[in-house]
Parts: C-alpha cells; structure tokens; sequence
C-alpha cells in the first residue's frame, strides 16, 4: 500500500475527538428534545454516554431519565438496548461505508484506493469512537436477526475485498490470494484502530490517527503486494 494522498482528512488525533462528530441529528438531547423526535433523542443520548464513559453501559431507562421521559416511552421505538445499539451500529457502517465509496471514485490506482480505505478505516474509529464501539460490541456480533446491521456490515467488508479483488486484476498481489489479502487488511486496520482508542500506543508517542495508519497499511501491503507500493 503507498503511503500518501491528501484526500483524506489530516491530523486526526486521539485526544481531540467532538462529541458533537457523532450527533445522529440533534446536538443536545436534553435543550433540543421535543415531541416526535425521541428515537433521534435516544440516539444521540446513547453517542454521548457511550463517550463520556468509554463504554456501553447505559440502560434504556437511565436514557429515558436522561432526556426526562418515562421509562417505558423508550420501548415504543427500541424492543431492548442491543435494538438501539443496532441502530447506531448501522449509522456507523453506513457513514464508513459512504467514505469508502467516495474514495473508490476518486482513485483509480487500486493500490492507493486499498491504502487510503485501510487509512480512513482508523480515522472513522478514532474520530467516531462512539459508533465504532457500538458497531464492535459483543451483543451485536450474531446479525443473524439484524438483517439491515448485516448488510451494511458486510458492504463495509466487500467494498474492502473489492479493492483487493481490482489489484488482483492487474497482477498486484502476492501469491497469498485475495482472500488472505484482504483479511490481513482489514485485520491490520482493526487492529491499530482498538490500540489507538485503547491508548495503548501512547507510550510509543503514535498520537496521530493518520499517521499511524500510513505507516501500517505501508507495512501491511508489503507483505501481501506483488510489487513494492507506488510512492
């Protein structure tokens, strides 16, 4: 994978992350909530839980307290917690899925275009912490009966796979296969993105989002690359 191109947001770093980057609609659910409008509310009330505390450990009654409603008028648009946590996992695939697609247009290098998906990959998770834990928790990893979750998840994955299929196609990967190219990609990506929101990577001085990134889809396309990456 090469390791530059200016179309994708810089400097992203990992201690300056908005609350206000992942509102599904409204930027304070307590001043803006009105009528009508609670399933956006319960939303963004989840996003701003989920980063102060780091975690998904909200109930959709300490929302409801939240937003000053009552505790069963969630259930009118959530069956549980995972139902919402559905929701905005959803969100998230569909925005990461979206900047995906952007950047497959605007590359025609198919090589570049990997790279600079594997880049805004960790950017997403970084900048969008609350989404990407949401669409990483453990309740939601059987989308057997999410069927809208499944199929934003897996568009996310081939968009991916595409990418890695079109080097293929013009003679750029190793013998390894596109199978495991794009399983060593995406792992790769993952794998930096939980280290950076984690803060494991402090201590090594690694605080920019997208330089990290660079550095390891350049490492990464190495190993599975027929020919080093185009600079």
């Amino acid at each position: 994978m090469p390791g530059h191109n200016g179309s994708v947001k810089q400097n992203v770093s990992i201690d300056h992350i908005s609350i206000g980057s992942y509102s599904a609609g409204m930027s304070n659910p307590l001043s803006t909530y009105h009528h009508g409008d609670l399933r956006n509310a319960l939303l963004d009330a989840a996003l701003q839980h989920i980063e102060q505390h780091r975690e998904v450990s909200f109930t959709l009654r300490e929302l409801a307290k939240t937003l000053g409603v009552s505790a069963a008028a969630p259930f009118r648009h959530f069956a549980s917690k995972r139902a919402l946590l559905a929701a905005l996992a959803c969100a998230g695939y569909q925005r990461l899925n979206q900047r995906f697609a952007e950047l497959a247009q605007q590359h025609s290098d198919p090589v570049l275009c990997l790279q600079q998906q594997g880049v805004a990959y960790v950017e997403f998770a970084v900048s969008h912490q609350a989404y990407f834990l949401a669409m990483n928790h453990p309740e939601l990893t059987d989308k057997s009966d999410l069927p809208e979750l499944e199929q934003a998840c897996t568009a996310a994955f081939v968009c991916m796979q595409q990418s890695v299929a079109n080097c293929g196609e013009q003679g750029l990967l190793a013998p390894c296969g596109p199978e495991a190219a794009t399983l060593t990609a995406w792992s790769a990506v993952h794998g930096l993105a939980m280290l950076l929101i984690g803060g494991q990577l402090r201590e090594l001085e690694f605080n920019d989002a997208r330089q990290a990134a660079i550095l390891v889809t350049g490492a990464c396309g190495f190993g599975f690359l027929a020919q080093p990456p185009r600079q």
